[in-house]
């Protein structure tokens, strides 16, 4: 009974390692086209990421200068326009920033 286990063991083993070494040619060989896709998708991702830092820096400075910088001087007109200024060109800038993480990989596909 115990030889029985035993063969059927090393049966099911030797049949995992020919069906994984048969196939690994299918897994580790891709043709062009799917390289291509998963550099693009990689790109997007990567994209994606310095995108939301982007913003996430963004909202930092735009609250730092909000609550810290500008907050005990809230009662002052001219500060509260100096405040609306700032936190504009901080959006613009976020905007900016945003906008050369997408724009820059599309004008270098123009050019190859």
């Amino acid at each position: 009974m115990k030889f029985s286990k035993v063969k059927a063991l090393a049966t099911t083993g030797v049949t995992a390692i020919y069906l994984g070494l048969m196939n690994t040619r299918v897994v580790l060989a891709a043709d062009g086209g799917e390289v291509q896709s998963k550099l693009t998708s990689a790109g997007k991702t990567i994209q994606g990421i310095l995108t939301g830092l982007v913003v996430l820096v963004g909202i930092c400075v735009a609250l730092f200068i909000i609550i810290i910088k500008r907050m005990p001087d809230a009662d002052d007109p001219r500060e509260k326009s100096e405040v609306y200024h700032a936190v504009g060109r901080v959006a613009g800038l976020v905007a900016l920033a945003a906008a050369v993480i997408w724009l820059l990989p599309w004008v270098y596909s123009l050019f190859t």
